[in-house]
Order: structure tokens, then sequence, then C-alpha cells
């Protein structure tokens, strides 16, 4: 009985004698490509993960440093992906749980107005202009047409720019 699941390295290489085509490329490959096609975080379209939760860097360190103390939980893993997540999350966090809090709620007192995406980006990038926020977060351009929606926006950058620098609450 001859296992043809995995064919061998000869097979492979074609060295084998036979005339059987190399294996063709993974269907998986076409899935991901298909997906890909579904995420535009320009457009707020992200795939299998829109009902996702969009964390900043600083609840990423939050969550890593709970779950290294949590009771009866296994130790966190020994690998180098781990350590450079750990180190990246420990550099680039840029507000206390309070402050993050505080601009979090700063910007959800609008429901529907800004994205999950949009609100980590903002609580992360803080810009100070509208325009600015534009260009780091396009999919922001809809609330840059000189009208209300983007004076709201531009009161919610200035809002999380002062929660950020002062510490306290809206």
């Amino acid at each position: 009985m001859v296992d043809e699941a995995k064919p061998t390295s000869a097979q492979l290489a074609g060295s084998s004698g036979t005339s059987r085509p190399a294996p063709s490329a993974r269907p998986a490959g076409r899935h991901r490509k298909a997906a890909a096609q579904d995420e535009d975080a320009t457009k707020l379209q992200f795939g299998e993960f829109a009902d996702g939760e969009a964390l900043t860097i600083g609840e990423v360190q939050t969550i890593l440093q709970i779950s290294r103390q949590a009771p009866n939980v296994p130790p966190p893993p020994d690998n180098k992906v781990y350590k450079q997540t750990v180190e990246y999350v420990n550099e680039f966090t840029n507000a206390d749980a309070n402050v993050a809090e505080n601009m979090r709620a700063a910007l959800v007192a609008r429901p529907g107005f800004l994205n999950m995406f949009e609100i980590a980006q903002i609580m992360h990038l803080r810009p100070e202009k509208v325009d600015v926020a534009v260009a780091l977060i396009p999919s922001l351009e809809r609330y840059a047409q000189g009208d209300e929606n983007e004076e709201i926006l531009q009161q919610l950058l200035e809002d999380v720019r002062g929660i950020a620098r002062y510490g306290g609450g809206v």
C-alpha cells in the first residue's frame, strides 16, 4: 500500500522516474487571497475579524501582564515571538490603563460615530487635527467634509489629547 497523502522529496523533485505532476498550489492559498479581498481597513472591512475587538498596545500589555499573574494558568511561552511581543508593547505603550480607559470612554461617548479600529488607532496615535487623523487613518475621511461631523471629530481628538496629557476624565 502506497501512502499518497505525503509525496516523498524525490517525488516533489521529479527524480522518481514517474510522470506524476508536482502538487499544485494548496487551495488554502486561494482562500487567503479571497479573504484578503474582503479586508480593507481604509473601508473598515475586516473580513473574519470584523466582530473582533481592536486593542491598543497598552491594552495588549495589560492583557499580557494579567495573563502572567493569573492563578492556574500555564507559564507564558518561551519563544522568540512571545518575547518580542512583550518587548514591543513595553517599549511602545504610551498610556496607563486608567488613561486608556478614559480615552476610550470619550471616544465611545458618541455610539456609532467611530469604529472600534478607529478608536484604537486614535488612542494610540493621538493626531492633533482632522487632516492628520485622515492621513493616518484613511477611513476617517468621511468626517473631513467641513461639516458638523468634522467639528465633532476635531473635538474628540482634542479630548483624547487632553486626557493623555493631563490623565483626567472627560
